[in-house]
Parts: structure tokens; sequence; C-alpha cells
């Protein structure tokens, strides 16, 4: 009887543990407060981005990917503006990502990359941001990663940015026809 009791509360650890788990996956849990009403934002991009674009590679569903991008009231004024730019920390943008034409226009599968203005060094700094993959993913500290800082060190080269790409200049020149 004790084997069983101590099998079951083990079970039930394990249960927990998994749930807990599961809720950092994207796409379960809950999505942080500070972007889980962003379709209420602006939505930047009249048209998609989309194509063979400057800097992005295979990353962000790639070329045949489509990109809508919305921003925080923090950070309107400033990627709607001219460069150079130095976004405002709390500025919090959304990236929705789809495969392919047909999946943007249905509107569903979207993945999200999500970027947070965290802090104002001096100067621009790739610290100064982090970021989440998914609507319900957790928050990474810094887009220092290798992966992420080498493209985004692309978008400040092309357009004074402060490590964002979707800024009107990058916008306007990757826009679905």
């Amino acid at each position: 009887m004790k084997l069983n009791a101590t099998r079951s509360m083990g079970l039930v650890l394990l249960g927990g543990i998994f749930v807990a788990g599961c809720a950092s996956i994207p796409g379960l849990g809950k999505p942080d407060p500070r972007w889980a009403d962003y379709k209420n934002w602006t939505k930047i991009t009249e048209k998609p981005s989309t194509g063979n674009t400057q800097g992005l590679g295979g990353v962000h569903m790639g070329p045949e990917g489509y990109r809508d991008v919305y921003v925080n009231e923090t950070g309107l004024a400033m990627i709607t503006g001219e460069g150079p730019y130095d976004f405002p920390v709390g500025t919090v943008i959304v990236k929705e990502q789809f495969k392919d034409k047909a999946a943007w226009e249905s509107g569903k599968g979207a993945a999200h990359t999500i970027s947070l203005k965290v802090a104002d060094n001096e100067g621009q700094n790739s610290d100064d941001w982090n970021w989440a993959l998914g609507y319900t993913g957790k928050v990474q500290q810094t887009i220092a990663k290798p992966d992420c800082v080498a493209c985004h060190t692309i978008a400040n080269a092309l357009n004074q940015s402060d490590y964002v790409f979707s800024v009107p200049a990058y916008l306007e020149a990757n826009e679905a026809n």
C-alpha cells in the first residue's frame, strides 16, 4: 500500500512539472501582459513585409514569409518617424509571421517574435533589447545571442535603427506587391 502511495505522489509531482514546463512552450500558457493586447495597437505595416530582404536570411519565415508589425504607444512616434532611431524604454514591437501569402490572408498559424526595449545605455546597444519567441513565450535576456545580434546589427547599420528592422525605409523596401 505504501508503494502505491509513493508511486501516486511521484506521478503527481511529474505531472506538475510537465504542466509547468508546457506553459513556457510557445502556443501554450498565457501571454505576457506587456503584449497580450497587441492587436489593439497600431499596425505599422500597410502591406506585409515579404521577400528576400537584406539581413533577414531564412529567419522569421524566410523569403516566402509574410510579416505584419505592431507597436505599442510607447514606441509609436519613434517607429513611424525619421531616423536616426533611439526607441524609448518600454517600447514593445510584435512581429506576426506567416509561412506564405495564403496563411497571411487566412490570418491563421501566425508565429510571433516580440522585441522589448528594457534599457537605454549610452549609444545604441543590443543589451538594451529583450525578446520573446511566441505569443506566450518567455522573455529572453538581450538579443545579444549570435544568431540574433548578427542580423539586427545589419538593421542598425542600414537605418541607424536601434537594432530594429521595422522602420519606414526598411518596410517600404520590402512590402508585398
